[in-house]
């Protein structure tokens, strides 16, 4: 660290990890604590968990948020010793026709601001999931487009990662111009980070969306008990 007037200014740099993991309705939710002890990331967001049987503490990582009214529960966990939470929110994002037919699916946005002890920033993390494929790829958007408002509300020009099952791996090109129009660049891995016994399906649903990083490493992890991979997300703070 340098100092400017005798005043001890934060580093240029402090990594941070993020893991996102759909949980598939929960069959992998066993899974978190050994998750959390190989990788020991800074955040962990989390789809498709039951809420109710969510840990308070996973090793060194504190829960921030999780939704309630769901029946399939997202939630966003951080590094206690790293990362302060200031407020946390669950945000309801346009109601798709999925969410209409299956009722109780409304919030699909965990969403925290904390101050981050490494730099002294500020910085809003949000979990996410998007409507599934009964619904358009404009759907989809739309509701990444109000979970970008709802962080940029919680932390008004505030560095931002949101990471999470976007279930928009068709035409993922089409997602990552429209992210880079609002100044929001997409984190991805090189390979699918979906694989489920029977199904062709492939893509690459996992991703992130972020502002005010440089994204330095997107890999899968190994496949346990869920029809998606766990993924890590390397970044630094950009300037």
């Amino acid at each position: 660290m340098g100092t400017v007037a005798g005043i001890e200014s934060p580093p240029a740099s402090a990594p941070l990890a993020v893991i996102t993991y759909n949980l598939w309705q929960g069959r992998a939710q066993h899974e978190l604590p050994s998750l959390v002890q190989a990788h020991d990331p800074d955040v962990l967001c989390v789809q498709e968990a039951r809420a109710s049987a969510l840990p308070h503490r996973l090793g060194g990582m504190r829960l921030a948020v999780a939704t309630s009214r769901n029946r399939l529960g997202v939630a966003l966990y951080v590094r206690s010793d790293r990362l302060d939470i200031e407020e946390s929110r669950t945000v309801q994002l346009t109601t798709s026709r999925h969410d209409r037919l299956v009722g109780g699916t409304d919030h699909r946005l965990a969403a925290t601001r904390v101050r981050d002890s490494a730099t002294g920033r500020g910085l809003v993390l949000g979990s996410f999931h998007a409507t599934p494929f009964t619904d358009s790829n404009a759907a989809r958007r739309r509701q990444v487009d109000d979970a970008h408002a709802a962080l940029k509300q919680l932390g008004s020009g505030a560095p931002s990662i949101m990471a999470g099952d976007y279930n928009h791996p068709i035409l993922l090109s089409m997602l990552r111009h429209h992210l880079g129009r609002q100044g929001f660049t997409m984190a991805r891995t090189a390979g699918s980070t979906y694989r489920k016994e029977g199904n062709i399906m492939r893509g690459k649903f996992d991703v992130a969306s972020v502002l005010g990083f440089e994204v330095t490493e997107a890999m899968t992890l190994p496949q346990g008990g869920s029809d998606h991979l766990p993924v890590l997300f390397r970044m630094r703070y950009a300037g």
